[in-house]
């Protein structure tokens, strides 16, 4: 995106205050993060959030801005530097929460390219040199032929099957090998790209722009908590941390309850055993890494209890490639949908769309009978067929359904997130905390804290620009020391159960807009959580301890006055600081819920069997379709679910 000189001046100089040059720390500006900035607002398909960032640059340098927030008559770009600073800790502190709303994005955008970006001309960032950061690995398998076949289109198509799945990831590659297997003429289409073991260098700049929506940035409305998705060919089991639990028997009596019977039945304990032994979930690749042994610690030393991580890979690095997973994995050990579900699709006669977004369901005589899509390059893709699947995700699903014309109240409501932050310990000794097994164990001590709602204990390999999600920043100095220690650090994730929903709804280009806040219940067990997790990191021998507040929340036990040195202390400071948007760093990686199963048209947008109650042969497999949030990472669940309800319509597709 062009910007204005005046633009250009404001974002520049907001950059130069976030990140100053400084003891052999380069400067944000020398970095080039002012252009990428404006290089990423194109990955952003809502002109509306474009032209609020703009608007906001030709307030920012105004000297009424300045007046009115520091008292000082000048431009913010003249005013000196500790000025400067003044002026966006009173958006980060602002009573508004539109200010709080605009100074974390600017906070996460910033952040995530000081550490993302390599150096001039692609060389190592001196960034990473300062906290012992590696970068990229590299491709770890030499470039080959990739296994699947793809369309990528390069001009106008006409295509016509009895199936059109829309989204490859877990719920639309499982129901591909499905129907296809069970003989029926199946299209998937996806909206990213087909990327494979030799394009997953690690890098993380790559990684983001190439397989998340919106290259990493997507959030809720309000910036109030960033959405993390996989967005390529396999979607979100190529990127996720391979995690695999089964849906909970509590979470399945109360989807059941929902007016869904099958999930307490033994139909459904198949799809969850089919799926599993699809993805060769096994027990076996578990070595605990340096940070995770700080978990374990903690854990023990509390008497709290702890499990090994089912996972979803075969032959796992476990060591220092498997850190870059979030990225691709690179030797091919996770069992993504592209290596398995979509890899029988193929072998039964599937087609494959990529680079090609589904915009609205053609219907006729209250009935499916085709989609219309366009691919990336601007070609029109219209494909006629019997029935079509929907699962494209927790955010783009309800968007197309509302597209589409249909007008079930629930559509975009029930928006599940499984807000998770990470409150971080600073140890004596090295951990590498981007290094060893994604997620070896688990914490379950807080999952029930009010019936079957509360938070579990996980962490994950602390790439940077994990680190710097959460990263608080009340002043240049204080950031770099802390991110200077990113070796020392360890963080434990805490995964809030949510109750209560948010919603999804469409703009006036009809682009997905997320709306979604804590309740105060929730917010009740994301304070737990985070207590919890300051327990086992001063248990393990933390010898500092902060939380992902906008305000500054931390403690050093044991070597601090008690005014700031204790649990207390720290609770105290959190209370203080606030549980409300903006006021903290919250990230979901399990989007949920937006388009639920039900067993009326009242309280849900599909029957059991995943069709909406609207319109024929139009069905829904993916997370949207959880009747509540799972509680566990969902991948399992939603292969599941479409496992099961592929089944039942392979037998009726086509009739």
């Amino acid at each position: 995106m062009n910007l204005s000189p005046r633009q250009q001046r404001a974002l520049q100089s907001i950059c130069e205050t976030f990140a100053p040059a400084a003891d052999g720390w380069p400067s944000a500006v020398e970095m080039g993060i002012p252009a990428a900035i404006a290089e990423a607002l194109d990955f952003n398909p809502r002109m509306s959030d474009r032209a609020e960032l703009l608007q906001l640059l030709d307030l920012w340098d105004s000297r009424l801005h300045s007046l009115f927030t520091v008292g000082r008559f000048q431009n913010f770009s003249a005013l000196p530097p500790k000025t400067r600073a003044r002026v966006l800790l009173s958006w980060a502190d602002s009573t508004l929460g539109k200010r709080r709303a605009a100074f974390q994005a600017l906070r996460k955008a910033i952040g995530f390219l000081y550490v993302m970006l390599p150096g001039a001309n692609g060389a190592r960032s001196p960034v990473w040199d300062k906290f012992g950061y590696p970068g990229p690995l590299g491709a770890q398998k030499s470039s080959s032929q990739r296994p699947l076949a793809v369309t990528v289109p390069q001009r106008d198509m006409e295509l016509s099957c009895d199936v059109c799945i829309i989204g490859s990831g877990a719920g639309g590659g499982t129901a591909a090998a499905v129907l296809a297997g069970a003989g029926k003429d199946v299209i998937v289409l996806e909206a990213g790209g087909y990327f494979d073991d030799a394009d997953f260098d690690g890098a993380e700049l790559g990684g983001f722009r190439n397989l998340y929506a919106e290259a990493g940035f997507a959030a809720t409305a309000d910036h109030s908590v960033g959405l993390l998705a996989g967005e390529c060919f396999g979607g979100g089991t190529v990127v996720n941390y391979t995690t695999s639990f089964r849906t909970p028997d509590d979470v399945r009596a109360e989807w059941a309850a929902a007016g869904v019977p099958w999930f307490t039945s033994d139909e459904y304990t198949r799809s969850l055993d089919a799926v599993c032994a699809r993805l060769h979930v096994n027990l076996d690749h578990n070595r605990v890494s340096a940070r995770e042994q700080i978990l374990d610690r903690g854990l023990k030393a509390l008497g709290w209890h702890a499990a090994a991580m089912p996972r979803n890979v075969v032959g796992c690095d476990q060591g220092k490639v498997c850190g870059y997973c979030g990225y691709g994995c690179a030797i091919g050990a996770k069992q993504s949908t592209t290596k398995t579900w979509l890899a029988d699709a193929q072998t039964a006669g599937a087609r494959f769309v990529v680079e090609t977004r589904a915009q609205r369901i053609r219907m006729e005589a209250g009935a499916a009978t085709g989609v219309e899509a366009r691919s990336k390059s601007g070609h029109q893709i219209n494909i006629r067929c019997k029935a079509v699947v929907v699962a494209c995700g927790a955010i783009h699903t309800p968007a197309l359904l509302l597209r589409s014309g249909l007008r079930n109240e629930n559509i975009g409501r029930h928006l599940h997130l499984h807000p998770v932050s990470n409150v971080c310990g600073v140890f004596d000794e090295e951990i590498r905390p981007w290094e060893g097994t994604m997620q070896a164990i688990y914490s379950d001590q807080h999952r029930f804290l009010n019936g079957n709602y509360g938070v579990k204990y996980e962490t994950t390999a602390l790439q940077p620009v994990i680190a710097v999600a959460v990263l608080p920043w009340r002043e240049p100095q204080h950031y770099r020391t802390l991110l200077g220690k990113l070796d020392h650090t360890a963080a434990i994730g805490v995964l809030l159960r949510d109750r209560d929903s948010g919603r999804v709804t469409i703009n006036h280009e009809g682009n997905p807009v997320s709306h979604y806040s804590l309740s105060e219940f929730d917010r009740g067990h994301l304070r737990h959580g985070f207590l919890g997790a300051a327990r086992i990191l001063e248990a393990a021998g933390a010898r500092l301890i902060f939380s992902p507040h906008a305000k500054w929340c931390g403690y050093e036990p044991g070597r601090s006055s008690e005014s700031n040195g204790s649990l207390e202390s720290f609770t105290k400071a959190m209370d203080s600081a606030g549980w409300d948007s903006g006021r903290l760093a919250l990230f979901s990686f399990h989007i949920m819920g937006s388009a639920r199963l039900g067993g009326s048209p009242k309280t849900s947008v599909t029957d059991p069997d995943g069709q909406t109650w609207e319109v024929r042969n139009l069905y829904v497999m993916d997370g949207s379709s959880f009747p509540s949030a799972s509680g566990v990472n969902p991948m399992i669940s939603i292969e599941a679910i479409a496992h099961r309800n592929a089944n039942a319509l392979a037998v009726t597709a086509g009739r």
